[in-house]
């Protein structure tokens, strides 16, 4: 394949209408326990584009609990042949790919990529039809169906899927498109640590997520990164396609380094993880099966996931991995002398604004909106970070059982984790924080604190000092000086090909 397309993050892709194109094949799905909903912080998908009538979806599982607690369920619409996939596949394949930035006056290196069992009948239970598939890697799974939605939630929540009142219009959505859901649980004997990803393969004309369901277990600000092999570049036929230009783009000195073929860079990424091996044959593999691939970044949050993206061909010719800066004017930098910039990489979502404190940088969010603990990836090869976001506080799918889950043997708010400068307040089973005026949400070691804010700041706060002028944070001094004063968006913008919040737009014509 000639170069390896991407679209780039900054923002990448903002998800709106419908999937209109036909027979979509659906990664991704919802994860439910017997107690609350189980957190998603990010999501790598697989799709190929077989050729043959079919699409196979390669899904990262991440999961952390009890295995008896551990169930999964995604639209399908038909039954999937499934396969295990090495547990970093994936990871592999999103380390080989990401985007590289050249600074001034770097080297440049052109980066290009090449890269079923049969089923039992199925039995009725009241209306509810059954499958059971056969055992691949840990998970005992079954295909459930229905054209009654009522009957089939009452199916799941008997077998230890939690479905509230707040996400049935999600279950009676798919089951109305005539999909089936297929449903995993750890078979007997096994435990977490043996979740890996795994294959589904079903007729599909095109790929599709079904995000409308992952809401139930999304983080806000959730990462996706999802991969397209097919014949030719991909992208989404119903969200915007955002391209940006190198010219915005400034290099940070301390990153940057030359890429090659994909298929070439598999072969000697190593992440220091068990079974990169075996992952990086896979990866080779599957790049073998399709002359191109598609590599597509955004982040979303759960109240934002009320519409399924479809992918298709696109227009435009290829999208490079590597941004060559070299003409661009280079950064002026002292790496020993440049202090640290305030609130310079956190992000703390549409309507939250980065906050300064004696105990760390935090987040300050708007009536309506709640802080929330996340974990959040970072520009560099620093790794994610433990952090905090705004969430829209009326997107509550665990309301009905607000106050404790069976009897209250589980309460999000044990032990009042704000603080005096907050109030816990319980959102999708998981705790939130509603600061105090003056006050701004921090991490603690996976928990939110509320602490006082000494300093606020926009968005233009993240610019590199001295580019593209002198100040290095225009406004900055009337937002210290009124903290509650600046709106809207602060976004990870400017000094090097990093991570954004995405935006939602309406494609013309969807």
């Amino acid at each position: 394949m000639p170069s390896l397309p991407r679209l780039i993050p900054l923002p990448a892709v903002a998800a709106l209408a419908l999937a209109t194109a036909p027979s979509p094949a659906h990664a991704c799905g919802g994860f439910f326990c017997q107690i609350v909903v189980v957190d998603q912080n990010a999501e790598r998908i697989l799709f190929e584009v077989n050729g043959d009538g079919t699409v196979s979806t390669t899904v990262e599982i991440r999961y952390t609990g009890a295995a008896a607690d551990f169930s999964w369920v995604v639209p399908v619409p038909d039954t999937p042949t499934l396969e295990g996939v090495p547990v970093a596949a994936l990871q592999v394949l999103d380390a080989a790919s990401a985007p590289v930035v050249f600074p001034a006056n770097a080297p440049v290196a052109e980066a290009s990529g090449r890269g079923g069992d049969d089923v039992a009948d199925g039995a009725q239970y009241g209306g509810v039809h059954v499958e059971d598939l056969p055992q691949v890697g840990p998970y005992a799974s079954q295909v459930i169906s229905s054209d009654d939605p009522s009957a089939l939630v009452d199916w799941l929540n008997e077998n230890d899927y939690v479905i509230t009142p707040e996400m049935e219009p999600f279950v009676e959505g798919y089951v109305a498109s005539g999909m089936k859901f297929l449903g995993m649980k750890l078979a007997s004997g096994t435990d977490v640590g043996d979740i890996a990803p795994i294959r589904m393969t079903y007729p599909a004309d095109s790929p599709s997520i079904p995000l409308t369901l992952t809401s139930v277990s999304a983080e806000p600000e959730m990462s996706f990164v999802v991969f397209v092999l097919a014949d030719q570049r991909y992208g989404s036929t119903n969200f915007v396609n955002l391209l940006v230009d190198d010219a915005h783009l400034r290099a940070d000195p301390r990153t940057g380094a030359p890429t090659e073929p994909l298929a070439e860079v598999l072969g000697y990424t190593f992440l220091g993880v068990e079974g990169e091996e075996e992952a990086r044959e896979w990866g080779q593999a599957a790049l073998a099966r399709s002359p191109y691939v598609t590599r597509l970044y955004t982040r979303m949050s759960n109240w934002e996931m009320g519409e399924d993206p479809a992918f298709g061909p696109v227009e435009g010719g290829d999208v490079s991995n590597v941004h060559d800066l070299s003409d661009a004017e280079p950064v002026s930098a002292d790496l020993d002398a440049t202090p640290a910039i305030e609130c310079g990489t956190t992000y703390c979502g549409e309507a939250g604004l980065c906050a300064v404190t004696e105990i760390g940088e935090g987040c300050m969010c708007p009536s309506g909106f709640v802080a929330r603990a996340i974990v959040a990836p970072r520009i560099g090869s620093l790794g994610p970070q433990d952090t905090v976001a705004c969430q829209d506080a009326g997107f509550d799918l665990m309301a009905s059982r607000e106050g404790g889950i069976d009897g209250g043997i589980f309460d999000p708010c044990a032990g009042d984790p704000c603080g005096d400068g907050g109030s816990c307040v319980a959102v999708n089973g998981s705790p939130t924080c509603e600061c105090a005026d003056g006050f701004a949400a921090v991490n603690t070691g996976g928990a939110v604190t509320c602490a006082e804010a000494l300093r606020a700041f926009p968005a233009d706060q993240i610019l590199w000092p001295g580019w593209p002028d002198d100040s290095g944070c225009s406004g900055c001094d009337a937002a210290a000086a009124d903290p509650g004063r600046v709106p809207g968006l602060l976004a990870l913008l400017g000094v090097a090909a990093g991570l954004a919040g995405l935006r939602r737009r309406r494609v013309a014509g969807s």
